[in-house]
Formats: C-alpha cells, sequence, structure tokens
C-alpha cells in the first residue's frame, strides 16, 4: 500500500481513486478535521498536503462527495505515498416530474456592484471556497439554474466546484450537510462576466434556506507570462449578507455579515403541478 518511511511524518501523499473501477477521483478533499491545513487532489486524483504542523493525534479525513470518507491520525502516517481507495454510496436519487408552463423564481444577489471577493495565486487557492445565505419563502422549490458574475478571470479557465448546503442556525454552515449527492464541476473562462450551470439534471428540491457555494479547484493559463498572480474575483451585489469562506476542506467557514455579498442567485420554479418520487 505504499513504499518506505521516507517523509516522517511531514507530508501526506498518494491517489484517491473509485474502489470498484480504480477510476480515479478528481478534487478529493484532505484535510486535518478542524483545522486550516490541507488541501485537494489533482485531476488525476493525486495529491500532497503537508502536515508538519499538525498534532501527532490530529484526523485526516479523506473525503469525496457520493462516497465514504476515510480517516487516518497523523503519527500511523508511516508511509511515502498511499494508494486511497474510497467506497461508493448507492445512491437514490429523486426523480421529478413536470406538467405545464413553470414560473421561474429567483432567490440570490442577482445584481453585480463594482466591488468583488475573490483569491490570490493559483496554487495557494486551489481548496478555497466562497459562498452565500439564500433565503426564501417560496419553499419547496426546484433548483433549474446557478448564475454566479466574475468581475475578472485572467486565466485561460478555471474550474470550480458548486455546493448547496441548508442554512443552519444563527446562519452556520456545514459542508458535512450537502444537498447535492454529485459532484458538481463547471468551468469559466478568461474575460468571461456570467457564468451559468444547468442543474436540473440532478432533480434537486430545497425545503429550507440554504447556502449556495463555489470551491475553486483548478486553473490554467498557456504560457506564465508575468511574474505576478492572475486575477480570479467574483462581483458583489448592493445586498447585505453572510459572505461564507474557507481556506481547506475540513475547517470550519468563515461567517461574515457584510453590505456587500456575491453575485450569485438560482433560477427556480415551484413544484406546481409536479410529482416527486424516489428512485
Amino acid at each position: 500500500m505504499g513504499l518506505p518511511i521516507g517523509v516522517f511524518g511531514q507530508a501526506f501523499t498518494g491517489r484517491i481513486s473509485d474502489s470498484q473501477n480504480a477510476t480515479p477521483l478528481p478534487y478529493a478533499s484532505i484535510g486535518i478535521k478542524g483545522k486550516s491545513i490541507g488541501g485537494i487532489a489533482d485531476s488525476e486524483g493525486y495529491f500532497h498536503i503537508n502536515i508538519a504542523n499538525a498534532a501527532v493525534t490530529d484526523t485526516i479525513v479523506v473525503s469525496y462527495l457520493g462516497y465514504h470518507s476515510k480517516t487516518f491520525v497523523k503519527r500511523d502516517v508511516m508511509q511515502s505515498q498511499y494508494e486511497i481507495k474510497l467506497d461508493p454510496y448507492a445512491l437514490q436519487l429523486n426523480e421529478v416530474v413536470a406538467r405545464g408552463k413553470r414560473e421561474v423564481i429567483v432567490i440570490g444577489n442577482k445584481n453585480p456592484s463594482a466591488r468583488y471577493t475573490g483569491w490570490g495565486d493559483y496554487n495557494s487557492s486551489r481548496g478555497r471556497l466562497r459562498g452565500v445565505a439564500v433565503e426564501t419563502n417560496e419553499t419547496p422549490l426546484k433548483l433549474g439554474k446557478f448564475k454566479m458574475h466574475l468581475e475578472a478571470c485572467e486565466f485561460d479557465s478555471v474550474r470550480f466546484r458548486l455546493h448547496v448546503l441548508p442554512l443552519g442556525e444563527n446562519y452556520s454552515g456545514d459542508l458535512k450537510a450537502e444537498l447535492l449527492k454529485e459532484n458538481v464541476f463547471f468551468n469559466a473562462y478568461k474575460g468571461q462576466r456570467w457564468v451559468d450551470v444547468d442543474l436540473s439534471k440532478y432533480n434537486l428540491v430545497i425545503h429550507q434556506n440554504i447556502i449556495v457555494a463555489v470551491e475553486w479547484v483548478d486553473a490554467w493559463v498557456k504560457s506564465e507570462e508575468r511574474n505576478e498572480s492572475y486575477q480570479l474575483t467574483i462581483s458583489t451585489s448592493r445586498k447585505e449578507g453572510f459572505l461564507y469562506s474557507r481556506k481547506t476542506p475540513e475547517e470550519t467557514f468563515s461567517v461574515l455579515r457584510l453590505k456587500y455579498t456575491p453575485t450569485m442567485y438560482l433560477e427556480t420554479y415551484k413544484l406546481g403541478n409536479q410529482k416527486v418520487s424516489d428512485e
């Protein structure tokens, strides 16, 4: 399951794949539980996480949406490389059957301002997250589209992972309570302003207020043409609310009440003359 000891607890490295078919799990999360230590795997499931600042009793969590997580204790990390295989959940998807004309209901922050929030350089920002609380009195609602306005995207392409979470008491949020049943990745491109993601195929119906958030998982440029960072920023709207941020997978959200919050919104519709059934 690995090679002889070579890192002496300073790094946790290896590859993460599906236990049934050995396919890599791109951008799987690896982090020290409750601490700002960790990161994500690359597009082929390979990871290299610096755990030098973790205590010997700290727990390392390896997770991927739709799969059972695995944990390691730092003091037991004795190999230079691990091949980690995660077991998939048996997915049960809701089937939503629509009949008749749908009335679109927009929830969230739709109008961008000249302000923005965002990330720094590519390497330090993979796995970082920005999100906003979305409140509505119209539930239940089916999610149709997610939209986000970028203030700047100077990379040729950036890949995001979408998160939809229940809004907890006192505006708390927990990534372990993900409402999506599988990873939703999408790309934004150089110079693009509005990013549009079709969610209708995921058949997600919300019954409560939510947090919608995006996680930066990858970015590409054809060539490094300058020394300074490329910009990636999300416009903020002139709407007071709660901003959610996080640097590594296993740390808790930082929650701030601000006058300007990320320009992210959802196009939804009422169930109306529809039925929801389990497959």
